[in-house]
């Protein structure tokens, strides 16, 4: 291209336009010259990015790194602090001073985060491909406070509350005079404690440390845990911990493993737990278990997301032993329990804190039946299928043999079906339900006696009564102990005895044969008589039983009865009337009494008038027929000959 003079107007116009025509007829395009040219423009540009990100005064990238994050996150997020960045090493290294991590809009308070410094090392090649490895996380003087509400939202979810973040592979994790702060609406859980994490223990320190107090469940806790070094850590290799927690007398040790560190939603640890009662526990786990005795037990513990199960179990409840495991399932709204737990020998006494709510007799109250209000507004926390058995029983007042029973609870209703005691001859047999759905929870029982003798159940050594007992009871009532479930209830009591012996001393005096009595029991006669059927039928309404169907028919007398049972101040007052069947020479026609207290009722002679015979025949009109009373326990019985008699 040669040096034109100042031209002006259409030559000038006309130069320029040839001399591009020359200048484009002589261009040839090859690929190798524009991969030269390709090379040298992105050289160029990186030469230029490196020189200025080397250069680059990162704390002008502090504001639109905030903007970018908090956008990001939904939350609002500042670096208040320098901004350091080492981009030229195999391993870049961030550190961030005074970092602020604020809660999503709808927090009550605004801060989430604030570390004082953090540094952070990664590598550059697996981020370039989107996976992220960190080598070294440190946090100083981290401040962390963690928060739920009770609708489920939490400031550890995403900006948009649809999942949780997950933190990448980090190979050392070190803190430095952290504080952690929970606030758990849905888990009831309040904690406040520090935390560190050094690169080797000393002092007789552990390396990673968490230690504290809060609530839990309505009831104070503290809490330390304890674990190695986070240094070299493998996600592919487990992270022993241990931990110790205490809420009152409930003691829990731990000693386990992380299965991926960082991901506590998977580990195994064993357990051992010792307390006052089980259902204190229920502070911890959110469980509900059963009052009882003091225990003592061991197992092994495994978390896989929202299931946990405990196998292995064994340990001591009171003087029982206890076996089995145990299974929840906490992904529901309601958490499901499941399992099956045994014993080889149960002491009956430790059935006792069942209906005291794990109280003992002392704190339980002045009635025989307790009046501990027992927490059955838990049973509506649970859903529960778990099966129990006794192989046997040890007991000093029962010939117990066996237990057996399936417990379930769904929708604030827990059933006992069946519930089967075995004693050495006949069994106990039913169904106990506690309808929770309500404030007041309503008890229902269905049980029934088959073939147990009832002189097994008399202590001294010189039984005045032998025979086979059948029984059935129906009643139902509600409070929130049970005392007051009986106060209330309604229902039906019958028992029968088809055959069986009496002491024939006892007999001549239930039909105050006086002359006959009195000489049977000088002369230590043990002899016995035949009892040919014995009935007792009550009523109950409002916690009173009432009867007019007392009998005992022997081969001396015919024994007739009626009285009351009253379960709201636990008294009785029951009269027996006996009726020789043959001529008696001193014949004191008085009824004999028997009431007070029902743990120590005392027995008289009425000294009023006899009971007329025709207000007796008057007041039969008025009874069930027997007939109905005997089906109701077992229909056979109404036709068993020695209960014939008492038929017509």
């Amino acid at each position: 291209m040669s040096l034109v003079p100042h031209v002006d107007g259409p030559r000038l116009r006309a130069f320029w336009h040839d001399q591009i025509a020359a200048d484009f007829r002589e261009f040839r395009f090859t690929w190798g010259g524009f991969g030269r040219w390709t090379g040298i423009v992105i050289a160029a540009f990186l030469i230029a990015a490196v020189v200025t990100l080397y250069f680059l005064d990162w704390n002008q990238m502090r504001a639109p790194l905030s903007r970018y994050a908090s956008h990001r996150f939904g939350r609002p997020i500042h670096i208040e602090g320098d901004l350091k960045v080492d981009l030229f090493r195999r391993q870049p290294h961030i550190s961030v001073g005074d970092l602020f991590i604020g809660n999503p809009a709808w927090a009550s308070e605004p801060q989430a985060a604030r570390i004082v410094r953090a540094d952070v090392e990664f590598r550059l090649w697996p981020a370039l491909f989107g996976n992220l490895v960190l080598p070294l996380v440190a946090l100083e003087r981290p401040d962390v406070r963690v928060l739920r509400t009770a609708d489920g939202r939490s400031n550890w979810d995403g900006g948009d509350g649809s999942g949780s973040w997950k933190l990448p592979p980090i190979q050392r994790f070190l803190v430095r005079e952290g504080n952690l702060e929970i606030a758990d609406a849905v888990r009831r859980l309040k904690f406040v404690g520090t935390v560190s994490s050094r690169e080797e223990a000393g002092g007789g320190n552990a390396a990673f440390q968490l230690t504290g107090d809060g609530t839990l469940n309505a009831s104070t806790f503290s809490a330390e845990i304890h674990g190695g070094p986070l240094i070299n850590v493998d996600q592919s290799v487990p992270y022993a911990f241990n931990a110790d927690v205490h809420t009152g007398p409930t003691h829990v040790v731990i000693d386990g493993q992380i299965s991926h560190p960082f991901h506590l939603d998977q580990f195994g640890a064993r357990v051992s737990a010792t307390g006052q009662t089980l259902s204190e526990l229920y502070y911890l786990t959110g469980v509900t278990l059963p009052g009882t005795a003091p225990y003592r037990l061991n197992g092994t513990l495994k978390r896989d997301g929202a299931r946990y199960s405990v196998t292995d179990l064994s340990g001591t409840v009171g003087g029982s032993d206890l076996h089995g495991y145990l299974t929840v399932d906490a992904g529901q709204a309601i958490p499901n329990l499941g399992g099956h737990l045994s014993s080889r020998v149960l002491n009956f006494d430790d059935l006792g804190p069942l209906l005291r709510g794990g109280k003992t007799v002392s704190q339980a109250g002045a009635y025989l039946l307790p009046d501990v209000a027992l927490h059955t507004e838990r049973l509506r926390q649970i859903n529960a299928e778990v099966d129990f058995d006794a192989d046997a029983i040890r007991s000093r007042d029962f010939p117990l043999r066996g237990l057996s029973t399936h417990i379930s609870v769904q929708s604030g209703v827990m059933r006992l079906k069946p519930l089967a005691f075995s004693f050495s001859a006949g069994k106990l047999s039913g169904t106990l339900s506690i309808d929770a759905r309500k404030d007041v929870p309503v008890t229902s029982v269905d049980a029934r006696v088959t073939d147990i003798h009832i002189e097994h159940f008399i202590k001294s050594d010189d039984k005045p009564l032998s025979g086979l007992v059948e029984a059935r009871a129906q009643l139902q009532g509600s409070g929130n102990s049970v005392h007051k479930a009986a106060s209330s209830a309604n229902g039906v009591f019958t028992a029968v005895v088809p055959q069986g012996t009496m002491k024939k001393s006892l007999a001549e005096w239930a039909g105050v044969n006086v002359l006959s009595a009195l000489g049977l029991t000088l002369a230590g006669d043990r002899s016995g008589t035949a009892l040919h059927c014995a009935v007792m039928h009550f009523g109950a309404k409002d916690g009173v039983l009432a009867s007019q169907q007392i009998v005992l028919d022997t081969d001396p007398t015919r024994i007739d009865g009626h009285g009351t049972v009253n379960l709201k101040d636990e008294t009785m007052n029951l009269t027996l009337q006996g009726k020789p069947k043959h001529f008696q020479f001193l014949h004191l026609n008085a009824p004999i009494t028997m009431s007070g207290k029902l743990e120590s009722p005392g027995l008289g002679v009425d000294s009023k008038p006899a009971i007329a015979q025709g207000a007796i025949g008057a007041g039969l009109g008025l009874l069930s027929p027997f007939a109905a009373i005997l089906a109701f326990i077992d229909p056979g019985l109404a036709k068993d000959a020695n209960c014939a008699g008492l038929l017509e």
